[in-house]
């Protein structure tokens, strides 16, 4: 798709208001997987290999996700071509806000995890309109993407962190001086940087990274998620501390994130292709 026909699209879709963008979304995506095969077929595999659902349900939830991803793939554009205003205006209500409370007074930074479930960019635009939060980020392929997911993610006090030596220095030095971070934890780790464990049932090469924050700064942990309201009436927010022994391992991380997902299973990512072979990457 040409960049100048790319950003008019984008440009209309932030015009158009976020019910508007989640209506669309919905046969966006329900066009998207009819069009995507392989998606689709892995979509499938994984919401029904999680056994979530019962055999009964689960034509219902394989529907609804469609819709759902398709709704998170126009919103994302619309919030990234949204002024921070216009984005917060969209939080209704936000549960566990007093966990953050007595982190900010111990002193000690905050890993925000937050898995591919519900509307993930709007819980780091929250915490940012306020408080400095670096978000670790993957860069896109093509430069004008990135350029755009770079512009549309800096609002508020969020900075950038990529995965590199770089990144892990700002993530590091944001954590000791009390800050926070937003990592996703159940993106495939880089070759060399995960384990594998249990996620589902099967094996998930699993990012070694938190683990390592956590031994070098002993950081607070808080799950969090923006849960996609119907007909898009916005976003609630969930916030839940987490103790650090109860993501010791890798598959503790896992199940964690399971336990995350089991709240909202059709507004996760399952299109994701979490179980990828390394050598592949």
């Amino acid at each position: 798709m040409p960049i100048k026909l790319f950003n008019c699209i984008v440009f209309l879709l932030s015009k158009l208001g976020l019910k508007n963008v989640h209506r669309i979304g919905k046969y966006f995506g329900i066009t998207y997987f009819w069009i995507r095969k392989k998606n689709y077929s892995l979509l499938v595999d994984n919401l029904d290999n999680a056994k979530i659902f019962t055999k009964t349900n689960l034509a219902d939830a394989i529907s609804k996700n469609t819709q759902e991803l398709g709704k998170s793939i126009l919103e994302t554009f619309y919030l990234w071509a949204s002024n921070q205003s216009i984005a917060l205006s969209l939080v209704k209500n936000v549960y566990g806000l007093d966990c953050l409370k007595s982190m900010h007074s111990n002193g000690k930074g905050i890993i925000f995890l937050t898995p591919h479930l519900g509307c993930f960019e709007i819980t780091s635009i929250f915490y940012g309109a306020q408080n400095p939060i670096t978000i670790m980020y993957r860069k896109a392929r093509k430069n004008w993407m990135n350029d755009l997911m770079v512009e549309g993610r800096k609002k508020g006090m969020v900075k950038l962190a990529t995965p590199d030596i770089q990144g892990l220095k700002k993530i590091l030095l944001a954590l000791k001086k009390g800050e926070a971070v937003g990592i996703l934890p159940d993106q495939v780790a880089d070759k060399g940087q995960g384990e594998w464990a249990n996620f589902f049932g099967k094996p998930a090469y699993t990012m070694v990274l938190i683990k390592k924050l956590i031994q070098k700064t002993d950081a607070n942990i808080v799950m969090a998620y923006g849960e996609r309201l119907a007909d898009g009436a916005g976003y609630n927010i969930y916030l839940e501390k987490v103790d650090k022994k109860d993501i010791a391992s890798t598959e503790d991380l896992n199940k964690q994130i399971e336990r995350f997902i089991r709240k909202n299973p059709t507004q996760y990512c399952w299109s994701y292709d979490r179980y990828k072979k390394i050598a592949q990457r």
